[in-house]
């Protein structure tokens, strides 16, 4: 396809006219760049971070451990890099030295991983976007010598991985309705897969999309708002198809080689409320779901829907981990339990958080069995598991049968988390959950589709639960076996980071007061924090050059609750990325 939309600048070349030495040096780190392989990709090498959670099971785990609990306490600034301005939600990647990193509205460099010398940017052209969120640019992926992105113009488009050209790029939705790309690309099964984003707007249903890597070209699609006559379709009623609204999928996916299945969440219906889309009394499927695919085909394996029929907004489009691990729920630790699991034998489980209210849930990777649920944070939406329906029971005292009829619901649209992710550990066998406790006065209002979209269709007002002791922030590590808190870290600030965890014992993660910390993954002790000049809007990574661990994490942006905590203050915006390392 022509290229026409874009521009690439090549630092190699600029700085030849300026100084030789950092056009050495700047050769010198693309020089040690190999090409990336699906092996690779399946079991990446320690020092290198490929893709958005560094593997397709999305632990967020590194098995460097040169910076160890003993260590930690003496890690420090090694260089920081100031970025774009924007919303900054990115995933440095590096491999072999070289670091990529993405940023706010398709702008992309190259640096030195050891220093931050510039290699080269790739700089997508604007465009007048509909949708306010399309921004957000949360990962890209490498796989052979290619940079794979997902643009907020609905394109996916492949870099050289070397220069920052162009080899070639894809159209797979369409922006002028408000389609974007935010959750990025993962090359999966030699395929990549992205899902569409941005059905928030007058367009209809997303969908999930695999395409071949060396062209570009669409191999399945799979909607995630079915339409009338197909599988789960009768759920929406007699809503025509047209009207059949939402489904975003704008979170990466994740993928288990044995089951050779692909693994997605899926946001709210648009818009949110049951008594605006008129399907009052349908599950809306699949919204709200993770939807397991077989990776060959994209036809649905299984789905289990946390919240059918969704009224509050209340996403479920957040990483879905692939553990293998005991079942063996502890029946007085978790909030809801299948009674007929046949065994506590070891299997592969879908775990995680997978939305706002917070709850984690498992399931069994190969059937979607409900297995144990536990909450994390205080929450009022879901009450109960229909276990042989494969779906969530929600709380019909907060139903909202009548526009602008207020109901307390817990948590608020900004969540229990929201697209910040959980981390996991095959050392402890535990998941590390970075909540918050937050409750709204939750309305719907009339909607006028053609008018700023769907976002105003709702209102709410953040508050803090009944009786709360004004600690907003919970950081929790739960045990993958049994569903038992192992610890749990409060404090008034929220906790907006993402997790990092590594084979040195340790557990990283950001909060709203702007502290990057390192907790001792066993006992939840804080044993090293650096105060950011912003809350870190960024996935935290971690990498190894000649022999050196370093440590990444972007500031600026990200979600905040310090609506609820107006001490905590900040400067908006600040996007710089920290990279630390041993003396």
């Amino acid at each position: 396809m022509p290229v026409t939309a874009t521009k690439t600048r090549v630092f190699l070349i600029l700085l030849a006219s300026a100084s030789l030495a950092p056009l050495a040096q700047a050769q010198s780190a693309l020089d040690r760049f190999t090409p990336v392989t699906l092996q690779e990709l399946a079991d990446p090498p320690a020092q290198d971070w490929l893709m958005w959670r560094r593997t397709a099971n999305h632990w967020g785990y590194s098995p460097l451990d040169q910076i160890n609990r003993d260590n930690v306490d003496s890690l420090r600034l090694a260089w920081a890099w100031t970025m774009e301005p924007g919303m900054q939600e990115t995933t440095p990647l590096v491999r072999d030295g070289v670091m990529f990193l993405p940023q706010a509205c398709d702008f992309i460099e190259a640096v030195d991983a050891t220093d931050g010398t510039p290699l080269w940017e790739y700089r997508r052209e604007p465009v007048d976007h509909i949708a306010s969120l399309a921004c957000a640019n949360r990962n890209a992926t490498l796989y052979r010598d290619q940079l794979i992105i997902a643009t907020r113009d609905a394109y996916l488009v492949s870099l050289n991985a070397l220069s920052g050209e162009v080899t070639w790029e894809q159209q797979v939705g369409d922006w002028t309705v408000g389609q974007h790309y935010s959750g990025g690309p993962q090359v999966l099964d030699g395929k990549i897969i992205a899902g569409m984003s941005g059905c928030y707007y007058i367009n209809t249903g997303c969908w999930i999309t695999a395409h071949d890597p060396n062209t570009g070209e669409e191999i399945w699609r799979t909607n995630t708002v079915p339409k009338i006559g197909e599988p789960g379709g009768e759920s929406w009623g007699d809503v025509p198809n047209e009207q059949r609204r939402g489904g975003s999928a704008w979170m990466p996916a994740s993928y288990d080689a044995d089951l050779d299945l692909i693994f997605m969440g899926i946001a709210v219906p648009i818009p949110w409320g049951s008594i605006q889309r008129d399907t009052r009394g349908g599950d809306v499927l699949y919204t709200n779901s993770t939807l397991a695919l077989h990776a060959d085909t994209g036809e649905i394996a299984w789905y289990f829907q946390h919240i059918p029929g969704g009224n509050w907004d209340l996403d479920h489009p957040f990483e879905r981990l692939v553990v293998e691990t005991e079942v063996r729920p502890n029946a007085e630790a978790v909030s809801w339990i299948n009674p007929d699991i046949a065994s506590s034998a070891r299997r592969k489980v879908i775990t995680g958080i997978p939305g706002k209210p917070g709850i984690v849930w498992t399931l069994d990777a190969a059937t979607g069995e409900f297995l144990w649920a536990q909450e994390t944070n205080y929450q009022n939406a879901i009450v109960g598991v229909d276990i042989p329906n494969h779906k969530g029971i929600t709380n019909p005292e907060i139903d909202i049968t009548e526009i602008r009829q207020r109901k307390m619901v817990c948590p608020s649209t900004t969540g229990g988390i929201n697209w910040n992710s959980v981390g996991y550990s095959p050392q402890t066998n535990m998941l590390y959950a970075p909540t918050n406790d937050v409750c709204m006065e939750y309305y719907l209002n009339p909607v006028n589709p053609v008018v700023g979209g769907y976002h105003s269709s709702a209102t709410s007002i953040k508050m803090p639960p009944p009786d709360s002791d004004g600690q907003i922030g919970l950081f929790t590590a739960v045990d993958v076996a049994t569903g038992e808190a192992r610890w749990t870290y409060r404090q008034r600030a929220g906790m907006t980071g993402s997790v990092l965890t590594t084979a040195g014992g340790l557990v990283f993660v950001s909060d709203d007061a702007r502290r990057f910390r390192a907790f001792d993954a066993d006992s939840g002790d804080i044993l090293w924090e650096q105060i950011l000049n912003s809350s870190a809007g960024g996935f935290p990574t971690t990498y190894s050059v000649d022999g050196v661990q370093y440590l990444a994490i972007a500031a600026g942006g990200g979600v905040n609750y310090r609506m609820l905590t107006p001490e905590i203050r900040q400067r908006r915006d600040g996007n710089i990325l920290y990279v630390f390392r041993l003396p």
